[in-house]
């Protein structure tokens, strides 16, 4: 996929994951579940020069990657329609993808605050209301 901004991911990680993938469909038992496929030796790809991260969009769904520690690379999938997503870690140099997570996330957006440092919502919304909203000229 020259020109997208996916590197060796798309390319040489994608056999891995649509592996993983069936895999994690079957019904397996296993809290984690890996899939091993053969890298072939590349040189590592130039990130595009406008982009701090590779990612892209397809129809619903959101792909991008960042680098985690060491030869791993996180490749995330955001599936905005369903409201879930999935990240997976791609090891280059085993040759290994594992499911990291897998979570839907509407009841999550209906929050209004959860696990947040001071000041909370409810205290702003306090302030906002004693203080006003400003008012326009006409």
């Amino acid at each position: 996929m020259p020109g997208c901004g996916w590197g060796g991911v798309a390319r040489y990680g994608l056999p891995g994951l649509l592996l993983g993938l069936v895999m994690a469909s079957g019904g397996r038992g296993g809290r984690e579940l890996w899939a091993q496929a053969p890298i072939p030796h590349a040189p590592p790809a130039q990130p595009a020069p406008d982009r701090a991260r590779s990612g892209g969009e397809a129809g619903d769904t959101i792909a991008f990657t960042t680098n985690a520690n060491g030869s791993a690379q996180l490749l995330y999938l955001i599936d905005t329609r369903t409201r879930a997503f999935v990240i997976y870690r791609v090891d280059t140099t085993k040759g290994t993808v594992k499911l990291d997570v897998a979570r839907q996330y509407g009841w999550d957006m209906k929050l209004t605050a959860f696990n947040n440092l001071d000041p909370q919502v409810t205290a702003i919304e306090s302030m906002v209301k004693t203080l006003g909203q400003p008012t326009m000229n006409r």
